[in-house]
């Protein structure tokens, strides 16, 4: 959201006006012509021609990539789009927070009683042109709540935030999502609104990384902002690149708002790549397409009627977005060798339910191995922002994938940067480490150029229309429910993920010990159950690097612990007893150590016995198994190994461990065994 041009119900009022009237013109042309041709009748031929042709080289790398296409749309969050998604990390969410409260996090607090995630039906209200809540720095960070997540309906008015659309609201990008890859750990940078999120996307900063005090708002300040942007760093590499934009551009472009280009002159390369207007975006794209002269890397604004902004239509940016990908498969040899990404800013106010990773800002916090320089501000961290939806559109990203490693707007820069050799230097530590490069997303051994069947968007934008103009407001359901997701798994993407978390209970101290096996960065959140409203304690580890943290009496409140240690797809490690205050060894704490055999997909449970009589564990299969629960006897000082098999489940496991006696006791040991090849998506929640 924009508040130097919006207020808190859309559009500033001076500019109100002047909105209306474009969006009339624009919505009077908008079906006619090349708008609403080109996907229904030019993309059936297009699919024939793409069917037969194969690119003449391959090399399997990333090299094989002559184009990158950035297509970034406005305000909609994960949930609010594909919650219902089959497959994703949506409202089936099984490892899902709890809030405060110990209420599920989909049943956010107001004054009045809580309010569920409720769908947003454009087949019976105007939902499609309904305006979201307002927010902004400071309304993003209290709905985070340092990790709680449990303002989001208390700092903002309620609105629409909660609401979802489904697959039949927005029929093309499900049948997109379902044809290429979807990204449903992709996060914005920054809890911010548009300016500071295009910033980290255009530059990889917005600000404090790159030297300078962070931009938090919309504030364009004159005479520009002074680090280097990413199109500066591939002019100077002698990579092509271009900005396509109208003279509306909804002010997307955040190279406009840099020195350089605001002072460019009209012959330059930054002024004739950067801020020169082109009379219409998919006219100039498709042209370039078809003279094969489409830039190595380009960026695509939406005008303002068609960004997907809140009270514009989802369904004039899935017309935009055919109608794009319409001219892109125009040329198959283009397409072939092209990846068009599609993002979205920032979430806009509409609720997701994933706590973003986040550093530690202090010791009190948590900790990291991780330096955090250009991420901490005053005490706060500045991202990541909330999940936001990413299709990766390529023919190296065909068959419908859900792609689980943490991303954010900075990926997109490291892809680039991967692909041709660039450096972005505005991107901290700390998010080069967590966030991935988007390399997991592909498969460049195996490409296929083939074009799916796609609905046809020609009519949408006139649905839409009539929509608006003749149903009522939606409103929030007086008999609520939780959404039920589409029923189903997907195949998912290899992940680089390894972590090793155990704890250790004796002498009136539990000791976390985490390390970080994998070949990427990670971020871990630590939730105490026993005081929920302690914000959780938050911890990065780099690849090889091991980390720990204790808990005494003091800080646990009493002799009660139960803590839930969370990472990334799913990963979680749940520990619950009793903390003595004596070193007798009747009192210490059986041990569990969980370790992977990747060559069986076996997942191997060491237990521990250190005390000086024998002790029964109980394991239970809390998803993927029918049968058990299987008992072990330890003797004193003793331990057993058993060992469960997994790819039954897709590498899948949820067990739970506890032990007679010690009614207090438990571990709870779930995630997925990553041993480098794709799976699939959780099948307990499908």
């Amino acid at each position: 959201m924009k508040t130097t041009r919006k207020n808190q119900h859309g559009l500033r009022d001076a500019e109100q006006s002047k909105a209306r009237t474009r969006r009339r013109a624009f919505l009077r042309t908008a079906v006619g012509g090349l708008g609403a041709s080109i996907a229904a009748v030019v993309m059936p031929r297009l699919i024939q021609k793409a069917l037969a042709t194969r690119p003449a080289t391959q090399t399997g790398t990333v090299n094989d990539v002559a184009h990158i296409v950035i297509f970034t749309q406005e305000n909609r969050s994960f949930d609010h789009y594909f919650g219902m998604l089959r497959g994703v990390r949506g409202f089936n969410d099984r490892m899902a927070i709890a809030l405060p409260n110990g209420d599920p996090v989909w049943m956010q607090p107001t004054d009045t009683g809580p309010i569920l995630p409720f769908h947003a039906d454009t087949a019976a209200t105007r939902a499609t042109c309904a305006p979201a809540p307002a927010m902004n720095y400071p309304v993003d960070i209290a709905m985070w709540d340092k990790g709680r997540c449990d303002e989001w309906n208390k700092v903002r008015s309620t609105g629409l935030g909660m609401s979802y659309f489904d697959r039949r609201d927005l029929p093309f990008y499900y049948a997109l999502a379902d044809a290429f890859t979807i990204c449903d750990q992709y996060y914005a940078s920054t809890f911010t609104q548009t300016n500071p999120n295009r910033l980290h996307l255009f530059s990889g900063s917005n600000g404090l990384s790159a030297g300078f005090l962070p931009i938090l708002d919309n504030a364009e300040p004159a005479p520009g902002f002074e680090w280097p942007t990413v199109a500066e760093t591939l002019e100077a590499a002698g990579v092509s690149w271009r900005v396509y934009q109208q003279a509306d551009n909804f002010d997307d472009n955040a190279l406009a708002l840099f020195r350089n280009f605001r002072s460019a002159s009209l012959s330059s390369a930054l002024y004739r790549k950067g801020m020169a207007r082109v009379d219409d975006v998919v006219r100039a794209f498709a042209a370039d397409v078809a003279a094969g002269t489409l830039p190595q890397v380009s960026w695509i604004i939406a005008p303002a009627a068609l960004s997907e902004h809140a009270s514009y239509h989802p369904q004039a940016g899935e017309d935009l977005t055919a109608r794009l990908l319409a001219g892109l498969v125009a040329n198959p040899d283009v397409w072939s060798k092209t990846v068009f990404l599609l993002n979205y800013d920032e979430q806009g106010g509409y609720f997701d339910h994933e706590p973003p990773p986040t550093p530690p800002a202090t010791d009190a916090d948590g900790r990291t191995t991780i330096a955090t320089t250009g991420e901490i501000f005053e005490g706060l961290p500045l991202g990541l922002g909330f999940r936001v939806p990413m299709t990766v559109i390529s023919p190296w990203s065909r068959g419908g994938y859900v792609c689980s490693e943490i991303f954010d707007h900075t990926s997109v820069i490291q892809f680039i940067e991967r692909r041709f050799g660039i450096h972005c230097p505005n991107i901290s530590t700390w998010r080069r480490a967590i966030c991935g490069n988007l390399m997991s997303a592909f498969d460049f051994r195996t490409r296929d150029v083939t074009w799916p069947s796609l609905p046809d968007t020609s009519k949408y934008v006139s649905e839409a229309n009539r929509q608006c103009s003749s149903l009522p407001e939606p409103t929030v359901p007086v008999t609520q429910s939780m959404p039920e997701q589409e029923r189903g798994i997907r195949v998912s993407r290899a992940l680089p993920y390894d972590i090793e978390a155990n704890v250790d209970v004796r002498d009136g101290m539990l000791r976390l010990v985490m390390t970080n096996a994998g070949p990427g960065g990670i971020a871990l959140s630590v939730y105490d159950l026993q005081t929920r409203t302690n914000p959780p304690s938050r911890y990065a580890l780099a690849p090889g690097t091991t980390l720990s943290d204790s808990w005494s009496h003091t800080r646990l409140k009493g002799t009660q612990y139960h803590l839930a240690l969370r990472g990334p797809n799913g990963f979680l490690r749940t520990f619950a007893g009793e903390v003595s205050n004596t070193s007798d060894t009747a009192t210490v704490d059986p041990g569990i150590r969980i370790t992977y055999e990747r060559a069986s997909n076996d997942v191997c449970l060491r237990l521990m016995n250190p005390g000086s009589t024998a002790c029964t564990f109980v394991v239970t299969a809390n998803a993927y198994r029918s049968d058990g629960p299987w008992t072990f006897l330890v003797p004193a000082n003793g331990e057993t190994v058993t060992r469960w098999q997994v790819s039954t489940s897709g590498n899948w496991y949820d067990l739970s461990v506890r032990v007679v006696g010690r009614p207090a006791f438990l571990r709870r040991l779930a995630g997925r065994l990553e041993n480098g090849r794709n799976l699939i998506s959780d099948p307990a929640a499908a």
